[in-house]
């Protein structure tokens, strides 16, 4: 930087905003003398300071101490150039505010770098004032910069947060309406917990196979949310029929399959009322068509193979298996390889094959939930002082 003039005196800089002590100013050129000078001067002007002889090493420290607030660089050194220090100092952080040093021969490369991302330039010779006036505003601009970035993610975490909220009401409120509806019918404790977790457990095994463009990590999370509203349009059935302890005549049984349509029917209305968002379709689809069957001798539409909607097709089997393996009023539990030779037989018949196959392969951890949820009903169960410990263990 030979012939830059440095006027000691009293820069015009307003003390009360230098920035705070952990932004530093990066100083980078190759010749000694002229880093001492530009680092005691910026130290006067209040600001901590750092130097590189190098654009190597300035990536390193910059890498090493990530606030750097402002890089003075020469634009030609050995090695590097400035320029190619430009392009790898906003590689790292695109608010590092970067002033090139320059002789009047390379204002046209100077112009350039600005062009490509530095704040602001310096012309050999300079004075001190035009030192701390540039030094001063980019500082202050990455200031303004960082406190932005701040702001943006303290808003986007307030956003994530009121949406982890919203999601979880939204579930509370599903749970709770599916709650209601299976409060009438006379299923075992805890089903709808294990018809999700069960469905759950399939799309996840799905995601791999012929089915994994549909299987998303998406989809899999809405089955988990949807899959309890099957049996919610079993609130309109009426007691008679819905808590009859033996076989239903052929007119209870029709009676019986509107269920589906008047749980999907509710859905519906509900979504083009309010304009609801679309986790609720797939709620819609489990409510009118869990009861399908794979070769179209399902109801209420006797769809059949993939006309069926596959959240539809993954909770019938799941709805299946939770129905062998647990107590009814009319029957007692199976076992699950009991569950496993049923489900095996009516693969192509009642169920989507490759869900049998998928079931197949995961099988052991259904056994697995299923054992996972009668610890919980029997912990609830005596911390009620219903059974004894004895009993529970």
């Amino acid at each position: 930087m030979a012939g830059a003039r440095v006027r000691v005196g009293n820069p015009k800089v307003d003390r009360t905003e230098i920035a705070p002590e952990h932004d530093y100013v990066l100083i980078v050129d190759d010749e000694a003398p002229v880093r001492e000078l530009l680092a005691s001067q910026i130290n006067y002007l209040g600001h901590q300071c750092r130097t590189a002889s190098s654009a190597e090493e300035a990536l390193e420290i910059v890498r090493d101490y990530p606030a750097a607030a402002l890089v003075l660089s020469d634009v030609h050194m050995p090695g590097a150039t400035g320029v190619e220090l430009l392009h790898g100092l906003k590689q790292l952080d695109e608010n590092i505010q970067v002033v090139m040093i320059s002789g009047l021969s390379d204002l046209e490369t100077v112009r350039s770098c600005l062009r490509e991302g530095a704040y602001d330039y310096l012309i050999k010779p300079f004075e001190l004032d035009n030192l701390s006036n540039v030094v001063f505003h980019g500082v202050e601009r990455h200031r303004l910069l960082r406190e932005n970035e701040e702001y943006r993610l303290h808003l986007e975490r307030m956003v994530d947060e009121q949406t982890r909220e919203i999601r979880q009401t939204r579930d509370i409120a599903l749970m709770t309406l599916a709650k209601l509806a299976e409060s009438r019918d006379q299923e075992t404790g805890l089903h709808l917990e294990r018809m999700a977790a069960y469905s759950h457990r399939i799309a996840e095994e799905l995601q791999s196979g012929p089915y994994s463009d549909e299987a998303t990590a998406e989809f899999t999370h809405h089955l988990l949310k949807s899959s309890p509203l099957h049996d919610i349009g079993k609130v309109g059935i009426p007691d008679a029929i819905l808590l009859k302890p033996g076989p239903l005549s052929p007119d209870e049984f029709e009676v019986m399959q509107t269920h589906t349509s008047i749980g999907g029917d509710t859905l519906r209305t509900v979504i083009e009322h309010y304009h609801a968002q679309s986790f609720l379709n797939m709620g819609i689809e489990i409510a009118y068509s869990h009861h399908e069957r794979w070769n179209g001798s399902g109801y209420p539409a006797g769809l059949t193979g993939s006309d069926i909607p596959l959240a539809a097709r993954i909770v019938a089997l799941a709805d299946a298996y939770d129905a062998i393996t647990s107590d009814r009023a009319y029957k007692s539990a199976c076992s699950h390889e009991e569950a496993i030779r049923r489900i095996t037989i009516d693969r192509e018949l009642h169920f989507d094959p490759e869900l049998v196959d998928a079931f197949l392969r995961c099988h052991e951890d259904f056994a697995r939930i299923k054992r996972l949820y009668a610890s919980r009903l029997a912990r609830a169960a005596f911390e009620d002082g219903s059974p004894t410990e004895q009993e529970v263990s």
